[in-house]
Formats: C-alpha cells, sequence, structure tokens
C-alpha cells in the first residue's frame, strides 16, 4: 500500500502526464486556454513534452516510494510564482502547483518525515 505522500506525488504525476498529453494532442486548443498567440506554439509544445517527462519522474518515484524525491518536490513553489505571473492562463496550473505542494508537505508532516 502506498503511503499518503507517494499518493500526492502520483496524482501529481499522472496530472502532469495528462496535462502534456493534452497539449501535444491539442496544441491549439492548450494555446487558446493559455491565451497565447500561434507564435508560441513551438515553445509551448516544448513544455509538453517537459511535463510529461516530470509526469513520468513523479510516477516512478511514487512507486518507488522515493521519500527524498517527495521532499524536493516541495521547492515547486517558485515554478508556481512563475506560472501565476505569466498570466491567467497559467494561474489555474500555478494554483494546482501550491495545492500539490502542500498536500505533500501535509502527507510527510503526517507521516513523520518532513
Amino acid at each position: 500500500m502506498p503511503s499518503t505522500a507517494a499518493i500526492t506525488i502520483y496524482i501529481f504525476g499522472a496530472s502532469a502526464l495528462y496535462q502534456g498529453a493534452s497539449i501535444l494532442l491539442a496544441p491549439r486548443q492548450a494555446l487558446a486556454t493559455r491565451q497565447l498567440p500561434e507564435s508560441a506554439r513551438p515553445a509551448l509544445t516544448a513544455f509538453g513534452v517537459a511535463i510529461s517527462g516530470l509526469g513520468a519522474y513523479y510516477t516512478l518515484a511514487a512507486y518507488q516510494e522515493n521519500r527524498t524525491f517527495f521532499a524536493l518536490t516541495l521547492f515547486r513553489i517558485p515554478a508556481a510564482i512563475i506560472l501565476g505571473a505569466q498570466g491567467p492562463g497559467w494561474r489555474p496550473m500555478a494554483a494546482w502547483e501550491v495545492l500539490a505542494t502542500l498536500a505533500t508537505a501535509a502527507s510527510l508532516a503526517w507521516e513523520g518525515w518532513a
């Protein structure tokens, strides 16, 4: 049975994989959602590839119960701040980053390892 912290990492990893796949499979919709011009498509595609890779790393770390990795993910707050500053289209993703970070931190603290 995975730990509570691992479950939070699984959820975040799965959401990252989903987000990356949705960007790669529907780039025009991803551009519109984030209020980006067509000229941003190459950068958004690269972001989709990167976030898919991160999702794979997160799910693997959760499977391995890699608690050091779990603790290091708490440094996602700067990423959330940067994403949120990019405009309204990025704020839901920034909020998800903060929520996931807080859930992982609470889980690690609850389990006695933070």
